[in-house]
């Protein structure tokens, strides 16, 4: 079975909950199986880390378990990037009014020990990472052979951008991290000369290249990068078409949103009532419409796939798949309301994690992943115990 994952933004509670899921395929040995990954802010962050410790490639299941994931918690839980990003600031205080992307990119390299150009990734599993073009207002996804967007036009010249400039831009959250400046002076640009194909990004990456296109000149000298997710929190652009579902090359798509969830607030007037508009209400409900867009997939046209998120507990998702007589079975000694509502409130931050923050996260990631597998395709996934219950 062919899986793509599409793992949201959300800070570390994302990417410790990814974790979860990960862990949770790896008990199956199906890390093996995943074709496509696309990525945004803290999916694109322990992506990229995991990548690292398994020496820039995909994880095979064994390995994961016994090698990565225990070097990813401990350097999420003794390495605290939002701290280095403010000691850095503080040293610097001229640079008070830029954007830190470039810094958190040099931490993920001297910290995470992500150093390797674009076009050094793997062939497979294919891995985009999004992020927001601001002077397109559209999606620009870095990959291994090219990066760009339908606007601003794409390059193959991935040589000249590291991971982690990719991984930083994804995670640069409006105002706390800001932008990534990307010089694209020094490269060739073209675009398709068929302009909106249905299904085209979900050709193989030889078909791509043979798709026609035209060289462009650069519309700017630079652009700014932002977090993937005021555009699709979710990452789903590069997997999902609204014509066509899925590619009929991935079988199966798992989509992991630990964005979190709005909350109802007292009005605050003046920057917090305007931040709440923009970055949560308006981000919100995008995020609200590309879940529905994946349920309705499912359902309506039988792409198989799920949709996961934070705040769930596990009786609640056997409930709602109609499966009510496996929660004896299935939920012993899981995640209570209070613990799952927990996980859901959880800042978005990139700091350094508690132990007992990062096992909480961590589980939650992957009880709902094995229940929800198992409630609604019983005949692919078999229920597997979170290690410890």
């Amino acid at each position: 079975m062919n899986i793509a994952l599409a793992l949201s933004g959300g800070g570390f509670r994302a990417s410790v909950f990814h974790l979860g899921l990960l862990s949770r395929l790896a008990q199956e040995n199906r890390l093996e199986q995943v074709t496509n990954l696309s990525t945004v802010s803290g999916g694109s962050l322990i992506t990229g880390l995991v990548f690292s410790l398994n020496g820039n490639q995909w994880p095979g299941s064994q390995a994961f378990l016994n090698n990565v994931l225990p070097e990813a918690k401990r350097l999420l839980t003794t390495f605290d990037l939002q701290t280095s990003l403010i000691e850095r600031l503080l040293g610097n205080l001229t640079s008070l009014l830029e954007s830190r992307a470039d810094d958190l990119s040099e931490l993920i390299q001297e910290e995470w020990g992500v150093t390797i150009p674009l076009d050094q990734l793997p062939e497979a599993p294919r891995w985009m990472i999004n992020t927001t073009c601001y002077e397109t207002g559209k999606n620009w996804r870095f990959e291994r052979f090219r990066m760009g967007d339908y606007l601003f036009g794409y390059s193959y010249d991935t040589e000249q951008v590291k991971v982690a400039d990719a991984m930083a831009a994804s995670a640069g959250f409006p105002g706390p991290i800001g932008p990534l400046p990307l010089d694209t002076t020094g490269m060739s640009w073209f675009k398709y000369t068929r302009r909106f194909e249905a299904g085209a990004d979900f050709q193989s990456v030889d078909a791509i290249r043979k798709r026609k296109t035209e060289p462009v000149e650069p519309l700017f000298p630079k652009v700014h990068l932002w977090d993937g997710g005021v555009y699709d929190n979710h990452g789903l652009e590069g997997l999902h078409d609204f014509v066509t579902g899925w590619s009929d090359k991935v079988e199966f798509l798992v989509v992991s949103d630990a964005a979190g969830r709005a909350k109802i607030e007292e009005y605050k007037a003046g920057i917090p009532a305007l931040s709440r508009m923009l970055t949560g209400i308006m981000m919100n409900q995008v995020r609200s419409l590309r879940a529905r867009a994946i349920i309705e997939r499912i359902v309506n046209h039988q792409d198989k796939g799920v949709l996961l998120q934070t705040g769930n507990t596990c009786e609640e998702v056997l409930r709602s798949a109609g499966k009510p007589e496996l929660i004896d079975q299935f939920c012993q000694g899981s995640l209570s309301r209070d613990k799952a509502d927990w996980c859901a409130d959880f800042p978005t931050v990139i700091r350094k994690l508690k132990e007992e923050e990062f096992d909480t996260l961590y589980q939650h990631g992957f009880e709902v992943a094995d229940v929800t597998l198992c409630a609604y395709y019983p005949q692919e996934f078999k229920h597997v115990a979170f290690p410890g219950n």
